[in-house]
């Protein structure tokens, strides 16, 4: 008995999609979509993979009884097709996609759906139904389980992989636990052509002058950490030490580079987690105006032993208190490890009367420097509290910020601790400046482990 089985080129196209990991691109046919969608499907052919062209079309709402004119999609559907017709022409194997709903959620909803390793899109757009604007872009890259190619200059990509000329890479090293899926993936796009790559750590200074002994040492740690993922591929490293927002040197880093490609890892936040948080993606995608790679931060995996503890971050208000927390914290280490110090001086909000608002935060902005001073030199003498044990290390870093928790969550993060110590409660004038508990806070926000000390009894 002969059993004949015919199928359309368009069906072998969907079973190879639904089979093999693929790249999926989401366009609005705006000039920016279908340049990125040039990028998507150069990188479909060169991964051979399959390539799942998305457009979602806007649902409307009926509200009572008042006329909507719902417009029809079957032009819609037909540009769609044409669109994929043209990168069927480069070669790419396309499957078409087309929904209703929310842009952003139903470009996430895509990538859960279908085995997709990696989704692109333009950073802004202005096609039909004008869905694809920046925070779209961002949501997805926020959001996304598999890595965001946000792009804002397309053909940057494409002349580095048509025309095989050199991409500047520039990389958000963490020195956590986060930064290898990252690495990672420079190590791919260094497969489908030739990269220049740097590696950038921003952290805070304790003080205006840099030491030179502890900046050397991030340096080599930051060497260690991308050299041992890209092996021989050159690497040029930059730490840099900010007094103020680590974030914002960041942006000023990627305009004064001007790399082809950003890569950076991007917080999964979920809920009523994401307010108050600063993504770091977010600002990048929004100030920076480049193209970038977010890869998200993967959750950690608990092993099936018992984990041991070896870098602990301490937030402390450098109160009378902060000794036994420093004690309690080095009780943790069950060997070698090192001790972060973490201390916020509260930097208020802008948000004043504009009639006498830079007076008002000069006055502030004094006492807030005053207060940095100070808590250098009680930093300064800290160490001497510790019991000496050889493969401790300690160090400390002091943040100028109005979101206390989130900055102790973005340090702690950055640092790859595996818990944050804390005191319960706190007597400066930082404390008094909060609005709720500040542990409350962090334990709202962060992931990690929470050790908290209670005040010492009366």
């Amino acid at each position: 008995m002969e059993i004949r089985i015919q199928a359309s080129s368009q069906g072998l196209f969907e079973t190879l999609a639904h089979e093999f990991m693929s790249i999926l691109c989401a366009t609005d046919f705006s000039n920016l979509a279908r340049s990125s969608a040039d990028v998507a499907a150069w990188l479909a052919v060169k991964m051979k993979a399959p390539l799942r062209l998305i457009h979602c079309m806007h649902d409307y709402l009926v509200m009572g009884e008042l006329p909507v004119v719902i417009p029809d999609e079957k032009p819609i559907r037909m540009q769609l097709n044409q669109e994929a017709e043209r990168l069927r022409k480069k070669g790419a194997h396309v499957v078409e996609d087309f929904r209703h709903g929310e842009a952003a959620w139903e470009v996430i909803a895509a990538a859960k759906e279908h085995q997709v390793e990696l989704i692109v899109l333009g950073s802004t757009g202005h096609g039909a139904g004008n869905w694809l604007l920046g925070s779209v872009a961002e949501q997805v890259a926020e959001s996304s389980p598999v890595p965001a190619l946000v792009l804002s200059h397309p053909q940057e990509i494409i002349e580095w992989l048509a025309k095989q000329k050199e991409l500047e890479v520039l990389l958000g090293a963490d020195l956590g636990h986060h930064s290898p899926s990252s690495i990672t993936w420079i190590k791919r796009l260094a497969e489908l052509g030739p990269l220049k790559v740097t590696a950038a750590h921003i952290h805070s200074a304790v003080d205006d002058s840099d030491d030179l002994e502890s900046h050397q040492a991030r340096e080599r740690d930051v060497w260690d950490q991308v050299h041992a993922g890209l092996g021989e591929l050159p690497v040029t490293v930059h730490v840099r030490e900010t007094t103020g927002d680590p974030r914002r040197q960041f942006v000023n880093l990627v305009k004064e580079k001007n790399p082809g490609l950003v890569v950076l890892g991007c917080h999964q936040r979920h809920g009523w987690r994401r307010l108050g948080s600063s993504s770091f993606s977010r600002r990048v995608l929004a100030q920076a105006m480049t193209n970038a790679l977010c890869i998200p931060l993967a959750e950690q995996v608990l092993p099936d032993s018992i984990p041991s503890i070896h870098r602990v971050l301490v937030a402390a208000d450098l109160g009378e208190s902060t000794a036994e927390q420093l004690r309690r914290a080095q009780g943790l280490l069950t060997g070698d490890g090192s001790l972060c110090l973490v201390h916020v001086c509260h930097e208020p909000e802008r948000i004043v009367n504009p009639l006498n608002a830079s007076e008002i935060y000069f006055d502030h902005s004094l006492a807030t420097a005053r207060e940095r001073r100070e808590a250098a030199e009680k930093i300064q003498n800290l160490p001497n509290i510790l019991t000496h044990r050889e493969g401790v290390h300690f160090q400390s870093e002091i943040f100028i910020d109005h979101d206390i928790a989130g900055t102790i969550c973005t340090a702690a993060e950055r640092f790859g601790a595996d818990v944050i110590c804390m005191g319960s409660k706190g007597h400066s004038r930082i404390a008094n400046a909060l609005l709720g508990s500040t542990v409350q806070a962090v334990l709202a926000r962060t992931h990690l482990p929470v050790f908290v000390i209670p005040p010492p009894s009366a």
